[in-house]
């Protein structure tokens, strides 16, 4: 029985991921490939293994809270939480004298 070896389009399409990217990711050594007279291949074991890396898994379910999640939601009961639970950045305040953007005549 013969390997079957896929080319850069035939791999491409079967991911249903552009060439491009398929390549880029083999040129930096990302994803498994194999090369043949010059050229990047991929087996269905490859295949697999891409796919199995870029998989992504739902997150564990949440446990309820506990005492010390208790008290930290009370103390910051009445303040605003930002969405997602991150502070946005703001920015940082000029250093220095303000500069006059336009100049006056003398």
């Amino acid at each position: 029985m013969h390997p079957k070896v896929y080319t850069l389009p035939e791999a491409a399409r079967l991911l249903r991921v552009r060439e491009s990217w398929l390549e880029r990711q083999a040129a930096a050594r990302r994803i498994p490939f194999t090369t043949l007279g010059g050229s990047y291949r991929f087996t269905g074991d490859h295949l697999i293994q891409i796919v199995r890396m870029h998989e992504s898994t739902p997150a564990a379910e949440a446990s309820p809270p506990g005492p010390a999640d208790r008290r930290r939601l009370r103390a910051a009961r009445g303040k605003a939480v930002p969405a997602g639970g991150v502070t946005p950045l703001r920015p940082r305040p000029r250093a220095g004298p303000q500069r006059l953007t336009s100049q006056q005549p003398s």
